[in-house]
């Protein structure tokens, strides 16, 4: 649990600070600035998914065995459903041309990291488990 916890917070980390590049970027080419997109609030608006994204796939790691589908088919379909509500109600003209990609770069880094790491983690964890001597 505390792996998984970690793992999503590092995640997390990685994924706000190419999140908060990309918004960067994409202000400083279009001159759209947002005060809604600091580097505050997309750090933990990637943390906090990532973290729950790890707690997540541990559990589709122990109770199927086609995890990292499972884990794409729901990071995609939240990734998406911010991305209509985004377009739905924007909080300002132009919004979604820098925050549809931050969303994009953050479910990317979630796609392709937590399964990553936290597979290696659970299997590691299995061979350390089957090498100790089962004692009563």
């Amino acid at each position: 649990m505390k792996r998984s916890v970690l793992i999503g917070l590092y995640v997390g980390l990685l994924s706000g600070v190419a999140a908060a590049a990309t918004a960067y970027l994409i202000s400083a080419f279009t001159g759209l600035w947002f005060s809604q997109l600091n580097l505050f609030s997309i750090l933990m608006a990637s943390i906090i998914p990532n973290i729950t994204g790890g707690l997540i796939f541990t559990k589709l790691f122990q109770k199927t065995s086609r995890p990292k589908l499972f884990y794409f088919l729901l990071t995609a379909g939240v990734t998406l459903l911010l991305t209509i509500f985004d377009i739905a109600n924007p909080p300002a003209e132009n919004f979604g041309i820098v925050a549809h990609p931050v969303h994009f770069v953050v479910a990317l880094f979630s796609i392709w990291l937590i399964p990553r790491w936290l597979k290696q983690e659970e299997e590691s964890l299995a061979e350390d488990y089957q090498k100790e001597p089962k004692t009563l």
